[in-house]
Protein backbone atom coordinates (compact mmCIF):
# COMPACT_ATOMS: atom_id res chain seq x y z
CA UNK A 1 0.00 0.00 0.00
CA UNK A 2 1.10 3.29 -1.04
CA UNK A 3 2.17 5.83 1.56
CA UNK A 4 -0.65 8.33 1.49
CA UNK A 5 -3.20 5.41 1.52
CA UNK A 6 -1.86 4.46 4.36
CA UNK A 7 -1.88 8.20 5.88
CA UNK A 8 -5.67 8.42 4.30
CA UNK A 9 -6.46 4.61 6.26
CA UNK A 10 -5.14 5.35 9.28
CA UNK A 11 -6.91 9.30 9.17
CA UNK A 12 -10.00 7.36 8.57
CA UNK A 13 -9.96 5.12 11.51
CA UNK A 14 -8.86 8.14 13.93
CA UNK A 15 -11.75 10.61 12.88
CA UNK A 16 -14.03 7.93 13.09
CA UNK A 17 -13.32 6.35 16.27
CA UNK A 18 -12.06 9.84 17.69
CA UNK A 19 -13.43 12.45 15.98
CA UNK A 20 -11.84 14.43 13.28
CA UNK A 21 -11.71 17.73 15.56
CA UNK A 22 -9.61 15.94 18.18
CA UNK A 23 -7.25 14.54 16.12
CA UNK A 24 -4.00 16.34 14.89
CA UNK A 25 -1.51 15.77 11.97
CA UNK A 26 0.87 14.83 14.38
CA UNK A 27 -1.57 12.42 15.82
CA UNK A 28 -2.01 10.91 12.82
CA UNK A 29 1.76 10.49 12.43
CA UNK A 30 2.51 9.05 15.23
CA UNK A 31 -0.46 5.78 14.92
CA UNK A 32 2.06 5.54 11.68
CA UNK A 33 4.99 5.60 13.54
CA UNK A 34 5.75 8.47 10.94
CA UNK A 35 7.58 11.68 10.87
CA UNK A 36 5.17 15.10 11.07
CA UNK A 37 7.39 15.83 8.47
CA UNK A 38 7.19 12.89 6.53
CA UNK A 39 3.24 13.42 6.53
CA UNK A 40 3.41 16.96 5.56
CA UNK A 41 5.57 15.67 2.35
CA UNK A 42 2.23 13.71 1.27
CA UNK A 43 -0.59 15.92 2.87
CA UNK A 44 -0.21 19.81 3.63
CA UNK A 45 -1.84 19.46 6.83
CA UNK A 46 -4.97 17.25 8.06
CA UNK A 47 -7.22 19.89 6.08
CA UNK A 48 -6.50 18.38 2.65
CA UNK A 49 -6.70 15.24 4.15
CA UNK A 50 -10.39 15.27 5.14
CA UNK A 51 -10.87 16.89 1.90
CA UNK A 52 -9.71 13.99 -0.14
CA UNK A 53 -11.74 11.70 2.37
CA UNK A 54 -14.52 13.35 1.46
CA UNK A 55 -13.70 13.16 -2.47
CA UNK A 56 -13.11 9.39 -1.70
CA UNK A 57 -16.86 8.88 0.07
CA UNK A 58 -18.19 11.26 -2.51
CA UNK A 59 -16.90 8.59 -5.13
CA UNK A 60 -18.18 5.50 -3.87
CA UNK A 61 -21.39 7.00 -2.45
CA UNK A 62 -22.40 7.77 -5.85
CA UNK A 63 -21.87 5.17 -7.06
CA UNK A 64 -24.09 3.23 -4.86
CA UNK A 65 -26.91 5.23 -4.81
CA UNK A 66 -26.69 5.44 -8.85
CA UNK A 67 -27.38 1.95 -9.36
CA UNK A 68 -31.48 1.59 -8.36
CA UNK A 69 -32.01 4.78 -11.08
CA UNK A 70 -30.22 2.92 -13.94
CA UNK A 71 -31.49 -0.50 -13.12
CA UNK A 72 -34.20 -1.77 -10.98
CA UNK A 73 -33.71 -3.98 -8.08
CA UNK A 74 -35.40 -7.10 -7.54
CA UNK A 75 -37.54 -7.29 -4.51
CA UNK A 76 -35.37 -9.85 -2.88
CA UNK A 77 -32.46 -7.20 -3.00
CA UNK A 78 -33.89 -3.96 -0.56
CA UNK A 79 -32.47 -5.95 2.31
CA UNK A 80 -29.03 -5.94 1.06
CA UNK A 81 -28.89 -2.67 -0.95
CA UNK A 82 -30.23 -0.68 2.02
CA UNK A 83 -27.11 -2.38 4.31
CA UNK A 84 -24.63 -1.47 2.01
CA UNK A 85 -25.96 2.23 1.96
CA UNK A 86 -26.00 2.20 5.58
CA UNK A 87 -22.31 0.72 5.89
CA UNK A 88 -20.82 3.32 3.76
CA UNK A 89 -22.44 5.88 6.08
CA UNK A 90 -20.59 3.41 8.82
CA UNK A 91 -17.30 3.72 7.37
CA UNK A 92 -17.34 7.33 6.82
CA UNK A 93 -19.56 8.28 9.85
CA UNK A 94 -17.37 10.96 11.06
CA UNK A 95 -18.56 13.49 8.32
CA UNK A 96 -22.26 12.29 9.09
CA UNK A 97 -21.41 12.80 13.02
CA UNK A 98 -20.14 16.77 12.67
CA UNK A 99 -21.24 17.63 9.81
CA UNK A 100 -22.68 20.98 10.79
CA UNK A 101 -18.76 21.64 12.23
CA UNK A 102 -17.42 20.18 9.23
CA UNK A 103 -19.44 22.61 6.49
CA UNK A 104 -18.52 25.37 8.55
CA UNK A 105 -15.16 25.28 8.38
CA UNK A 106 -14.97 23.43 4.61
CA UNK A 107 -17.87 25.73 3.12
CA UNK A 108 -17.07 24.36 -0.29
CA UNK A 109 -18.18 20.82 0.89
CA UNK A 110 -21.73 22.09 2.28
CA UNK A 111 -22.86 22.15 -1.78
CA UNK A 112 -21.55 18.66 -2.64
CA UNK A 113 -23.40 16.97 0.53
CA UNK A 114 -26.34 18.89 -0.14
CA UNK A 115 -26.35 17.16 -3.54
CA UNK A 116 -24.98 13.63 -2.26
CA UNK A 117 -28.36 13.90 0.15
CA UNK A 118 -30.37 15.00 -2.74
CA UNK A 119 -29.13 12.14 -4.64
CA UNK A 120 -30.08 9.84 -1.74
CA UNK A 121 -33.67 11.17 -1.96
CA UNK A 122 -34.00 10.37 -5.55
CA UNK A 123 -32.44 6.96 -4.84
CA UNK A 124 -35.07 6.09 -2.13
CA UNK A 125 -37.72 7.74 -4.05
CA UNK A 126 -36.61 5.45 -7.10
CA UNK A 127 -37.23 2.50 -4.98
CA UNK A 128 -40.26 3.07 -3.84
CA UNK A 129 -42.38 4.04 -6.98
CA UNK A 130 -40.12 0.46 -8.45
CA UNK A 131 -41.96 -1.19 -5.37
CA UNK A 132 -45.45 0.66 -6.10
CA UNK A 133 -44.77 -0.41 -10.06
CA UNK A 134 -44.34 -4.08 -9.20
CA UNK A 135 -47.43 -3.78 -6.92
CA UNK A 136 -46.08 -5.06 -3.77
CA UNK A 137 -46.66 -1.90 -2.16
CA UNK A 138 -49.97 0.76 -2.85
CA UNK A 139 -48.87 4.52 -2.25
CA UNK A 140 -49.61 7.29 -3.66
CA UNK A 141 -47.13 9.91 -5.09
CA UNK A 142 -46.88 12.69 -1.81
CA UNK A 143 -46.57 9.58 -0.34
CA UNK A 144 -43.94 7.82 -1.33
CA UNK A 145 -42.18 11.54 -1.93
CA UNK A 146 -42.47 11.86 1.51
CA UNK A 147 -41.67 8.27 2.47
CA UNK A 148 -37.96 8.89 0.22
CA UNK A 149 -37.37 12.65 2.17
CA UNK A 150 -37.52 9.92 5.53
CA UNK A 151 -35.66 7.08 3.78
CA UNK A 152 -33.05 10.01 3.75
CA UNK A 153 -32.88 11.74 6.51
CA UNK A 154 -32.45 8.39 8.66
CA UNK A 155 -29.82 7.62 6.31
CA UNK A 156 -28.33 11.08 7.06
CA UNK A 157 -28.54 11.09 10.86
CA UNK A 158 -28.15 7.54 11.79
CA UNK A 159 -24.99 7.56 12.80
CA UNK A 160 -25.60 10.24 15.63
CA UNK A 161 -28.26 8.47 16.53
CA UNK A 162 -26.51 5.29 16.66
CA UNK A 163 -23.77 6.43 19.07
CA UNK A 164 -26.27 8.71 21.35
CA UNK A 165 -28.77 5.41 21.41
CA UNK A 166 -26.92 2.51 21.43
CA UNK A 167 -23.14 3.00 21.49
CA UNK A 168 -22.44 -0.29 22.87
CA UNK A 169 -24.27 -2.43 20.14
CA UNK A 170 -21.44 -3.43 17.18
CA UNK A 171 -21.96 -1.59 13.86
CA UNK A 172 -23.17 -4.60 12.32
CA UNK A 173 -26.31 -4.62 14.69
CA UNK A 174 -26.92 -1.44 14.38
CA UNK A 175 -26.52 -1.37 10.68
CA UNK A 176 -29.04 -4.32 10.34
CA UNK A 177 -31.27 -2.48 12.97
CA UNK A 178 -31.43 0.62 11.11
CA UNK A 179 -32.59 -1.14 7.81
CA UNK A 180 -35.48 -3.40 9.64
CA UNK A 181 -36.33 0.55 10.94
CA UNK A 182 -36.12 1.79 7.43
CA UNK A 183 -37.65 -1.17 5.70
CA UNK A 184 -40.42 -1.67 8.24
CA UNK A 185 -41.67 2.16 7.25
CA UNK A 186 -43.52 0.55 4.18
CA UNK A 187 -45.80 -2.24 6.01
CA UNK A 188 -48.98 0.17 6.37
CA UNK A 189 -48.73 0.26 2.64
CA UNK A 190 -48.02 -3.14 1.97
CA UNK A 191 -50.43 -4.64 -0.90
CA UNK A 192 -52.16 -7.84 1.18
CA UNK A 193 -50.89 -9.33 4.53
CA UNK A 194 -49.13 -6.25 6.15
CA UNK A 195 -48.88 -8.09 9.52
CA UNK A 196 -46.93 -10.99 7.67
CA UNK A 197 -44.53 -8.69 5.98
CA UNK A 198 -43.50 -7.06 8.95
CA UNK A 199 -43.48 -10.65 10.84
CA UNK A 200 -41.06 -11.73 7.60
CA UNK A 201 -38.92 -8.85 8.12
CA UNK A 202 -38.75 -9.09 11.57
CA UNK A 203 -37.52 -13.15 11.23
CA UNK A 204 -35.03 -11.91 8.42
CA UNK A 205 -33.66 -9.81 10.64
CA UNK A 206 -33.22 -11.74 13.40
CA UNK A 207 -31.83 -14.46 11.08
CA UNK A 208 -29.41 -12.05 9.94
CA UNK A 209 -28.17 -11.02 13.16
CA UNK A 210 -27.60 -14.72 14.13
CA UNK A 211 -23.75 -14.84 14.67
CA UNK A 212 -23.42 -11.53 14.40
CA UNK A 213 -21.01 -9.71 17.21
CA UNK A 214 -23.46 -7.71 19.61
CA UNK A 215 -20.91 -5.74 21.27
Amino acid sequence: MKTKDKILQASLQLFNEEGEQDVTSVDIANVLDMSPGNLYYHFKGKDPIIRQLFLDFEEEFKMVLQAPIEKSLELSDNWVYFYILFEEVADFRFFYRNLQGLVERYGDLEQRFRSLVNLKIKTMASIIFDLDKQGFIDIGRIEAEQMAERFAQQLTYWPTYHSLMAPQLSLPVSIHNGVFSLISQLTPYVSGGSAEFLALTTEFRDKMLKGVKRK
